[in-house]
């Protein structure tokens, strides 16, 4: 923004507001107080700049709330869901944070303020937790579906998922399989242990605790790779990795291949969501293939129906996915 050499600057000496919350109303952050926005952007107007570009309210609202931006499953999710919204008529924001404790309530007055009139929530809340949500806003979950059919969801049988994976690696021989998994709090985590679970159970393999991990939500290589080298360096190492991750599946692989090892014929690997990372890594990793494009547009389409109460709405979608057998897991 530098139109007659207005800049974030100078727009900062005269509301006193930060150049970073300036940054944010341009953006259309729902971080922003609405007295500060209206601030901002009168200011801007005073100053003979067009604000209509930088404005919340003019069509309905909804917006997307994810736990972390780095994890990088959510970012066409993300965007094929914000291009069905706009379709429809809709405005569109994204929030990165974690609804837990006093979040939860800032969250809400944020979304009041902004006049959201629905949100997509993709992080692990507590029944109790939408219940406050959905009080004041039509919500729609993705990917992490409450423990009850009482809200809409669009997800995918996690526990399934695993399991057919976990069942692939055993097909090829493998006795000792290693389970880099997400934090016990996400329902998604909880699911692929539980499939995981029943896979070494139906082929009568024991259940080791301590060839399962359980790492951040922002499915970091680097805490994935020491994990794994932890867990390969191990009296009785393991033979396989299921990671709920294509990048922690790829951090299984590069520590394997940095002790020597040869993957598969050492150690096989299979990953989650079929992301980018899954086939340029060296070798390319076996995957379950998880609809992204599909769970974004659905739930944009569920809870803009439901905004709009159109009568039959499905409130709940399960979408399938895919074993897709590569490499890592060729013997």
């Amino acid at each position: 923004m530098s139109g007659n050499r207005i800049t974030y600057s100078s727009i900062s000496e005269r509301t006193g507001i930060s150049v970073a919350t300036i940054s944010r109303v341009v953006n259309r952050s729902p971080l922003v107080r609405k007295e500060t926005r209206e601030k901002v952007l009168s200011t801007m107007r005073d100053c003979g700049l067009d604000t209509s570009a930088f404005e919340i309210g003019k069509r309905p609202l909804i917006v997307f709330n994810v736990p972390t931006l780095k994890n990088i499953f959510y970012s066409p999710v993300i965007s094929v869901s914000r291009s069905a919204a706009e379709r429809l008529g809709y405005d569109f924001l994204v929030s990165e944070n974690t609804l837990d404790g006093e979040n939860l309530e800032i969250f809400r007055e944020h979304m009041k303020e902004l006049g959201a009139r629905g949100l997509i929530l993709a992080n692990p809340l507590k029944e109790s937790e939408l219940a406050i949500l959905s009080s004041d806003f039509h919500t729609v979950t993705c990917c992490e579906s409450a423990p009850s059919d009482a809200f809409a969801y669009v997800n995918i049988d996690d526990r399934n998922a695993a399991y057919v994976a976990v069942r692939h690696l055993i097909t090829i021989g493998r006795k000792r399989i290693a389970l880099l998994n997400g934090p016990r709090v996400f329902k998604y985590s909880s699911e692929r242990e539980i499939g995981y679970r029943k896979a070494l159970e139906e082929a009568h393999l024991s259940f080791d605790p301590s060839l399962v991990s359980y790492l951040g939500e922002d499915m970091d290589f680097d805490e994935g790779r020491k994990e794994a080298l932890r867990l390969l360096n191990l009296e009785n190492p393991p033979d396989a990795f299921f990671a709920i991750s294509d990048i922690l599946a790829v951090a299984a692989e590069k520590a394997a291949i940095s002790k020597g090892l040869s993957v598969p014929r050492d150690v096989a690997i299979i990953g989650f969501d079929d992301t980018v990372v899954s086939y340029v890594a060296t070798p390319p990793v076996t995957t379950i293939r998880q609809p992204k494009r599909e769970i974004g547009e659905e739930s944009a389409k569920l809870l803009i129906s439901l905004i709009e109460g159109r009568e039959g709405t499905n409130r709940s979608v399960l979408l399938e996915t895919e074993l897709v057998i590569r490499e890592s897991t060729m013997i």
